[in-house]
């Protein structure tokens, strides 16, 4: 639990950096490129952010598919969706030449550029915040109307503390401002108070280093009042993820833990959602064990339902249980299956020692929390 502290230590309150202009480096002078390779490792790897999913091997026994890994994979792959964006986006821009290099506030940045995609310009930083900041370093992507960068306004904002001697490793954090976005087209583009855009805003904490036990990864995620931009009407939704994994260069331990609001039942006439909660284990994307809870929305007052789940390598359901109680008082509960044959996961995840969300200090989480509610931090 010493490495999960150091990783969600991450203090978060850091400002935004202001473009900066004129300066070293403009048309025509050469670029540091190696000064310029230590920049661009700023910019988060996919492996560093992405969160795996269990996933089937072939050859294994077929039975009655899982329920959780199914489902923790589609939120996986929602939040992989938006930081695979992000990530794309920022190294397609910071792969290009930089328009600048400003040598007093140690500052490259690109464009701005025509947005080929939209309406607008688009362009980029990354600054060096100096050893004493938080983050060493500062980056963003900006949108504007035309080629005044004082326009330009951050809808992607992140720091960064990369490993100097080891790519994959380092720390920082990184947010999504599709509020943003949806302001900046708005306030200035003439159709785009009718064009389909996502809302709310995703935000996301990352850490991995090298442990006694092998490299481990942390994420800390929290999603905001999301809307997607294909589902305008659905509830804005709300998401609190921690994500990890432990490589020790054999084996690979996933963990996921995340916890959200939205209605259990598919009978209409049942529509106030409960608080759920899913956390879940597995091995080499394979075998594993899942435990979920729900409470509120149309439970009854003071009940709780709680799930166990295990699955082998084809990700067949190999155990199953249900329970209901009320105030400590359990209702009922129903098993399926033998629980020895979730082997290693027999015992539970606390038992075995796996990180989860109520771990991780509440002042962490509030700071993540307001993060994603308030947006890019201003000067």
């Amino acid at each position: 639990m010493k490495a999960l502290a150091k990783y969600a230590g991450i203090v978060l309150s850091v400002g935004i950096v202001g473009c900066g202009g004129g300066g070293d480096g403009g048309e025509g002078d050469a670029i540091d490129q190696a000064l310029l390779a230590q920049y661009r490792a700023a910019v988060p790897s996919e492996t560093q952010i992405m969160a795996s999913s269990p996933k089937a091997s072939s050859g294994a026994k077929v039975g009655d598919p899982a329920i959780y890994p199914a489902g923790s994979a589609e939120i996986a792959l929602g939040i992989n969706g938006s930081v695979g964006y992000i990530i794309a986006t920022l190294k397609l821009i910071v792969s290009i030449e930089p328009t600048v290099y400003n040598s007093d506030t140690k500052e490259f940045f690109w464009g701005p550029y025509q947005n080929e995609n939209g309406f607008g310009t688009i362009a980029a930083y990354i600054k060096d915040a100096g050893e004493g900041a938080e983050f060493r370093y500062h980056y963003a992507i900006l949108r504007g109307k035309d080629k005044d960068v004082a326009g330009l306004v951050p809808v992607i904002w992140g720091g960064a503390n990369p490993d100097p001697d080891t790519k994959e490793h380092g720390s920082g954090i990184t947010l999504f401002d599709f509020e943003a976005n949806h302001a900046f087209e708005t306030a200035n583009n003439p159709n785009g108070a009718n064009m389909p855009m996502d809302r709310g805003r995703f935000v996301a904490v990352y850490g991995k280093d090298a442990t006694d036990k092998g490299d481990l990864t942390l994420v800390l995620a929290a999603l905001r009042g999301f809307v997607p931009k294909d589902k305008p009407d659905t509830m804005p939704a709300d998401l609190d993820y921690l994500y990890g994994r432990l490589d020790d260069g054999t084996n690979k331990v996933d963990f996921i833990d995340w916890k959200s609001a939205f209605d259990v039942h598919e009978d209409p006439a049942k529509a106030m959602p409960e608080d759920v909660g899913v956390r879940l284990a597995f091995v080499n994307e394979g075998q594993g064990r899942a435990e979920a809870q729900a409470s509120g929305g149309d439970l009854a007052s003071g009940q709780v339902a709680d799930a166990i789940e295990c699955w082998d390598n084809a990700l067949a359901q190999s155990y199953l249980s249900f329970k209901t109680s009320t105030n400590g008082v359990e209702d009922q509960a129903v098993s399926d299956g033998d629980l020895a044959s979730c082997g290693f996961f027999q015992a539970s995840l606390s038992e075995l020692g796996v990180p989860a969300l109520a771990d991780v200090p509440a002042e962490y989480k509030a700071a993540l929390d307001q993060l994603a509610k308030t947006g890019v931090p201003q000067d």
